[in-house]
């Protein structure tokens, strides 16, 4: 939970300059290439989240890596992380950032849940009765769990709709617990 709270005030505030400068989805993608390469070259991971390594030496290496591929505006922002000892929170304020992102693009991400695969235009026809009625583009995360038996679980943040056999035998289960027999 610390994490998210630590990564939310960053993002806030990387995502206010964003919007003042009129970069949002530039920054995002920064961030985001920030991220892959530091998960993508070997060791550089450990390398920025060891504590006895000096904040200067890895912002040195981080202009090497990142100059000419981020503006300095982005770079700025990293250096000041690895200033604030927080560069082991990168992908946590990207995360952050990436919803600040979406929710400003008026963007809501679901999770699909079915028991099986669900077809495209299916999902493509379910997003479209979830944007039209929630007012927002709705995303889709489509999961598949046989455990359901059949049907379909849609989470849109902490709603849940949730349409599949093994709830439904469940609350069958349930009413049968309360049937008295005389």
């Amino acid at each position: 939970m610390l994490n998210k709270s630590v990564a939310r005030r960053y993002a806030e505030a990387f995502f206010t300059i964003a919007r003042e400068n009129n970069k949002i989805d530039e920054f995002q993608q920064e961030l985001e290439k920030i991220v892959a390469t530091i998960k993508e070259v070997e060791n550089l991971e450990d390398y920025f989240a060891h504590l006895l390594i000096p904040a200067k030496a890895k912002k040195e290496v981080a202009a090497q890596i990142f100059a000419g591929q981020v503006s300095q505006l982005t770079l700025n922002f990293l250096f000041m992380i690895i200033d604030k000892r927080r560069e082991a929170y990168i992908g946590f304020i990207t995360e952050e950032y990436k919803e600040m992102a979406d929710e400003s693009r008026n963007i809501t991400k679901a999770e699909l849940t079915a028991a099986r695969e669900v077809p495209e235009d299916e999902v493509k026809s379910l997003a479209e009765k979830l944007s039209t009625s929630t007012g927002k583009t709705v995303q889709l995360d489509v999961k598949v769990d046989p455990a359901l038996i059949g049907g379909i679980k849609i989470r849109v943040g902490d709603q849940i709709i949730d349409g599949t056999v093994a709830k439904r035998l469940e609350m069958l289960k349930e009413q049968l617990k309360q049937v008295k027999i005389s």
